[in-house]
């Protein structure tokens, strides 16, 4: 197999695991998000130490403390919004707002770490949240709030890609994903400690799911990413949608709504338009 068509499918698994979290997160109706995302970091954290312990000492070496906890701060607000979201709105619609996230990127990137804009870039940008307006429909529809928390975690998860930007200059990958394991276990102590309720050994397998996607998903972008060209791959994290469709149908009778197809194929294909873009540019 090609490294191209391995790519293709690390991705395609990637866009499963991640849909299979959001169904995980729907079979656990009676927990708080604030509890499923201490435990499944707790699975997640326990899933990678043995990768970890390989590594050796290097993972832990790192001047930038303060880095690590800012993006870390900007992920774990992210995974409040899209628990919150996951539970409020149809696993088409989070798939589909969710496309929005290079769109932002591309956005803070320039405000904050100087990245050009060009006129390309800027209407593209333009379009794609023309079609996030397709899926909202503000004024002619309620506004749920499930919606707004699907966007704000596409914009946190924006936000700790542009840090992580920063953090690739000195850090590795290896040394990234161990403070991000560990300091958002922290975090989400915290919280959790004031909504704690022991899971039901009934609710155990969705439970021990959320940490087991949430490690596949990582993994797999990972490796999509190591071995095939990013311009090329991300073109098959679309699959999120017909696999949230498939799935919100069998498991809980959702309809894909036909604004929501039209906007989640303006807003992919121009986020996909813009990385073809780069990738030439850099090139």
């Amino acid at each position: 197999m090609s490294n191209a068509a391995k790519g293709a499918w690390w991705m395609i698994a990637a866009a499963g695991a991640l849909t299979a979290m959001a169904i995980c997160i729907r079979y656990l109706p009676t927990y708080s998000v604030l509890l499923m995302i201490f435990l499944r970091n707790v699975i997640n954290l326990v899933l990678m130490t043995p990768s970890m312990v390989r590594q050796g000492k290097a993972i832990f070496r790192t001047e930038r403390l303060g880095t690590h906890a800012i993006r870390n701060a900007f992920l774990y607000s992210g995974n409040v919004a899209w628990f919150f979201g996951v539970t409020k709105i149809s696993l088409a619609d989070v798939a589909a707002l969710q496309f929005t996230s290079p769109l932002f990127t591309a956005i803070i990137a320039a405000a904050l770490l100087g990245e050009r804009i060009g006129g390309h870039r800027m209407v593209a940008i333009l379009v794609g949240f023309a079609g996030a307006l397709i899926i909202i429909r503000p004024g002619i529809i309620p506004l749920n709030i499930g919606t707004l928390s699907i966007l704000l975690a596409a914009f946190l998860y924006s936000c700790a890609h542009v840090v992580t930007k920063l953090l690739s200059n000195t850090e590795s990958g290896s040394t990234v994903v161990f403070y991000m394991s560990v300091t958002i276990l922290i975090y989400s102590a915290i919280p959790a400690a004031f909504v704690w309720q022991t899971p039901a050994w009934a609710d155990m397998p969705a439970m021990i799911g959320l940490g087991i996607t949430g490690y596949a998903t990582h993994y797999c972008i990972t490796r999509s990413l190591a071995v095939g060209d990013a311009s090329f791959v991300i073109v098959f994290d679309f699959m999120r949608l017909p696999f949230s469709v498939a799935l919100g149908w069998i498991l809980f009778t959702e309809v894909l709504d036909a604004w929501t197809a039209a906007g989640a194929l303006i807003i992919f294909a121009t986020g996909y338009y813009s990385t073809v873009r780069e990738a030439k540019r850099s090139g």
